[in-house]
């Protein structure tokens, strides 16, 4: 099979190819992603998935690149991942007690041929309320760092979280039955979801 490349730093995303046990290696990439925007937010992502598996695709002659762009929607406002502690407690309190969406754009770029397929996954958090001390006791323990929206429903969030409507893994960062139905597309897998040999 082809080696599927992540181009991603993102640690969350490593560990669901790991608990999938598909081989991968990492190539991250650094770009704008406010300045790949559309007008929507689901072309958005997707637009800017395709922009991080094109700029690792350029990179490599052979390969399956992975690109993954994951962003919280409130009211049509994109909540990214928060600089610093004030924009975290801000983002948590417009979200406590509400509904709002997770979206993840997701692309597979072949290296080789430049074939790219994209994909996107839309899932629904109800938070349940929170009280301002718990909010601040969350925002004391640091998780909000480096997630779109301020929080991880994979740790102590998990905690305030009524309810989901779509993908667990897409609120995660990888919507893996989006990557499943792309990799088939690319005869990533056997038609029984077992790998392909290697390819030599």
């Amino acid at each position: 099979m082809d080696t599927l490349i992540l181009a991603s730093k993102s640690l969350r995303r490593r560990e669901i190819l790991d608990q999938l046990g598909i081989p991968f290696i990492v190539c991250t990439v650094e770009i704008d992603e406010t300045a790949h925007y559309r007008k929507t937010v689901r072309s958005s992502v997707m637009n800017v998935s395709r922009k991080k598996a094109g700029e690792v695709a350029s990179g490599f002659t052979s390969g399956l690149v992975l690109g993954v762009d994951t962003v919280v929607s409130f009211n049509g406002r994109v909540l990214g991942k928060p600089e610093n502690e004030k924009q975290a407690r801000g983002f948590l309190r417009m979200l406590n007690g509400n509904r709002h969406e997770v979206l993840s754009g997701i692309t597979v770029c072949n290296a080789g041929t430049g074939l790219a397929r994209s994909d996107c996954s839309v899932s629904t958090v109800q938070f349940a309320r929170m009280s301002k001390d718990e909010i601040e006791a969350y925002i004391e323990g640091g998780e909000w760092a480096d997630k779109a929206g301020a929080y991880a429903i994979q740790g102590r969030a998990a905690l305030y979280i009524r309810q989901i409507e779509g993908s667990y893994y897409n609120i995660v960062g990888l919507p893996v039955e989006k990557l499943y139905t792309l990799l088939r597309g690319f005869e990533y897998f056997r038609s029984d979801g077992n790998y392909l040999p290697a390819r030599s």
